[in-house]
């Protein structure tokens, strides 16, 4: 497609497979595993708190952080556990998430622009944890064909509809029986506190239209399906990119957004007035609210409203961390029917440079 909103994609299976969510894990300021994490967003609450990080005016900055003494790649390295951790106790084959023979590893990671942004050092990290996990399940001598194949994307929050469709390759040429898609990040750093102070982005006394800085880790373990597969299913993934920016330096119609939904939609083969709910990464600040409001005016002329969710009022900015976070809370909430938004839904994302993706998730229920 020509002209500047560029969308991509393909098919995360072919017409008789789709890409199922078959386990999920997440570490965040709610908790250190899934359900702990999941009641708690229930109730709608968060555990932002007063930090050790001041405003140029001496306030101090709240944040969503874990309370943990470990820094650095050890305090990364044990959400990374947790996460893994959390997976494998919910599938009945725990030790395959550690064999390298069948699980293709990719790993989200903070954008090259932020500090931190090291995508050797993330699947450094990814790497001794997965093999550390591996020795507690498997003590037979390593091949080296055992070495995990670990995939690192430094594109911040829309990295994930990258990944969905690398693991929709891998998994449609039976390059691996599953893939877990792990996103980890921290903005709880001087680096990135620093830079989003003097953008004024942080939500602080005096700035209203800023985003809590957070902290997470969370992961997925995808598997091929038959396309009427009980389970939460990805339907499609579009992406797109909009000239707009949040500094107000280029104005934003929403196009980009527009873009990637109506492309998700057209890889799921539905209609954007079929979708029931939207859940999406928006964090406080107005540019992309408006933005996404813009969007979904858009694609859903005529049709009912549906249902918003949002998960940084709750667990902060996680950045990289976020879409999977989503994804982990929903193969949750949509399972259950008393909770569930709905069986049909759309995840939408959004970064600073203007890359945006859009995800059509689907429900199955038993029977």
């Amino acid at each position: 497609m020509n002209g500047p909103y560029q969308t991509s994609g393909a098919q995360p299976a072919n017409h008789a497979r789709s890409l199922l969510i078959h386990a999920a894990g997440l570490c965040c300021s709610l908790g250190y595993h899934l359900q702990a994490a999941v009641h708690a967003m229930r109730a709608n609450m968060d555990h932002f708190q007063a930090s050790g990080f001041f405003t140029p005016s001496s306030d101090r900055i709240n944040v969503a952080c874990l309370p943990d003494a470990l820094f650095g790649t050890e305090r990364l390295a044990r959400w990374v556990e947790f996460v893994l951790r959390d997976c494998a106790s919910g599938m009945a084959d725990p030790a395959s998430l550690y064999c390298a023979r069948r699980t293709a590893v990719i790993v989200l990671a903070p954008g090259t622009a932020r500090t931190h942004a090291d995508p050797a050092a993330y699947g450094g990290i990814v790497r001794d944890v997965l093999e550390r996990l591996r020795d507690e399940h498997d003590e037979a001598p390593r091949l080296a064909s055992d070495a995990h194949r670990i995939k690192v994307l430094s594109q911040d929050r829309t990295g994930l509809g990258e990944a969905l469709l690398h693991s929709a390759r891998l998994l449609g040429g039976e390059e691996a029986e599953q893939v877990v898609v792990l996103g980890v990040d921290s903005y709880l750093n001087a680096g990135d506190i620093n830079a989003a102070l003097r953008d004024e982005r942080l939500f602080v006394p005096g700035n209203s239209n800023g985003f809590v800085p957070g902290e997470a880790a969370a992961a997925i373990v995808l598997r091929p399906a038959a396309a009427d597969a009980p389970g939460l299913h990805i339907k499609g993934v579009g992406q797109a990119h909009e000239p707009g920016r949040h500094d107000g330096s280029v104005p934003s119609r929403g196009k980009g957004l527009t873009e990637a939904i109506r492309a998700a939609c057209k890889q799921a083969k539905l209609e954007p007035t079929e979708l029931a709910f939207r859940i999406s990464d928006q964090n406080g600040e107005q540019f992309f609210s408006k933005e996404a409001a813009n969007a979904i005016t858009r694609v859903t002329f005529g049709g009912q409203r549906l249902a918003q969710l949002t998960i940084a009022d709750k667990i902060g900015e996680v950045g990289a961390a976020a879409g999977v976070a989503m994804l982990a809370w929903m193969l949750c909430d949509m399972a259950e029917p008393a909770l569930s938004p709905g069986q049909l839904g759309l995840l939408h994302l959004a970064n600073d440079n203007g890359d945006r993706c859009a995800i059509i998730l689907r429900h199955n229920l038993e029977g």
